[in-house]
């Protein structure tokens, strides 16, 4: 792809992930620019052009100052996280004006896959099965998704129609367990505990699941207009992640990335059955329109630079690319000083932000 000067790519505000996909990035051809809300961020540090965002801007006026902003910075391509949804429908708005507007899909696709309970009632569960789920929003309607999916030897667990992380995911127990609350078991709640939350209202739409026993996996994928580029399958081990060689997954992340005509990183989790003891069947839990917390882990064992595959097939040149497997990776922390990044305020912060 000869060019003669770096594309301009804008990161608006996302995750912190973000610093560790951008970095690897080849300088020589895309000129970098990250933007937050918070002049500490971790993107800002990892970008040769940070600045900050204003506060409290959403919706029309937020992508309005995008695309006045991406216009004075000389933006050629954009790869949205914040307001992605919204920013579906403006990119054609953004093209007429010679800006590339990179969001995962539709606005009705991502919304459709942020609600989980629309989304599984929807899944073709011939790619991958489903565990057993009711849906729940107050406390009578929790008592009969317990009755209808209750046997023998099968925990249940909750968690909102909508949530990010394991923010408000519960495995149900009978009864209190000390071993477990004091060796650090976050995720676990008892049936009285959790009948006594929905006792006190305003609960938002919740999922009951069956919960899953066997192995734990997370596939991040880089999809451009629907077709698969790269998908690397990651086992969690606990401290490290082992990268597998999983053509079925792999045939799951294509098929996902087709259904849902989805442009950009993207990521699915998948827990194993178990039947009597055994290893069993890996079953979907969900999909994210968005790069994974540890998609970086995927780069660091396949080998594979994700950004830079959608970046370029962005500038025309598609390629799919396969990364290596049974490797295990693991998380290296570390700490640095770092001054604060030198930033600029595109447009003062409103009034009251």
């Amino acid at each position: 792809m000869p060019q003669s000067s770096p594309v301009h790519v804008w990161f608006n505000k996302s995750f912190a992930v973000t610093a560790a996909l951008i970095r690897s990035l080849d300088a020589a051809r895309y000129a970098v620019h990250v933007s937050h809300t918070d002049g500490d961020h971790a993107s800002l540090h990892a970008a040769p052009r940070p600045f900050l965002e204003p506060r409290n801007l959403i919706g029309k006026a937020y992508a309005d100052w995008m695309l006045d902003t991406a216009l004075k910075r000389g933006i050629g391509i954009i790869v949205a996280a914040k307001e992605r949804e919204f920013l579906a429908d403006e990119v054609e708005l953004f093209a007429r004006a010679g800006v590339q507007l990179i969001v995962p899909a539709t606005r009705q696709t991502q919304r459709h896959l942020d609600h989980k309970d629309e989304f599984l009632r929807a899944w073709n569960a011939s790619v991958l099965p489903i565990a057993e789920w009711r849906g729940f929003d107050d406390l009578p309607s929790f008592d009969r998704a317990v009755a209808e999916l209750r046997l023998p030897g099968t925990r249940l667990c909750m968690k909102p129609v909508q949530s990010i992380y394991a923010n408000g995911f519960r495995v149900l127990t009978e009864q209190p367990s000390p071993r477990s609350f004091f060796g650090g078991e976050l995720y676990q709640m008892t049936y009285a505990a959790a009948r006594e939350l929905l006792q006190a209202g305003q609960t938002p739409p919740m999922l009951l699941m069956h919960t899953l026993e066997g192995a734990e996996r997370s596939i991040d994928g880089v999809a451009w207009r629907g077709e698969l580029l790269t998908a690397t399958v990651r086992r969690k081990l606990g401290a490290a992640q082992r990268i597998e060689n999983r053509p079925d997954l792999l045939e799951a992340a294509r098929q996902i990335a087709q259904t849902y005509q989805l442009s950009g990183m993207f990521n699915f989790q998948t827990k194993d059955a178990k039947t009597s003891g055994q290893p069993g069947e890996a079953h979907l839990l969900e999909i994210n329109a968005r790069a994974s917390g540890g998609s970086y882990l995927s780069m660091a064992g396949s080998g594979v630079d994700p950004l830079a595959l959608l970046l370029d097939a962005a500038c025309g040149e598609v390629r799919q690319v396969w990364g290596r497997t049974d490797v295990t990776v693991a998380e290296r922390k570390s700490a640095r000083m770092v001054t604060p990044a030198i930033v600029e305020s595109a447009v003062p912060d409103p009034v009251g932000a």
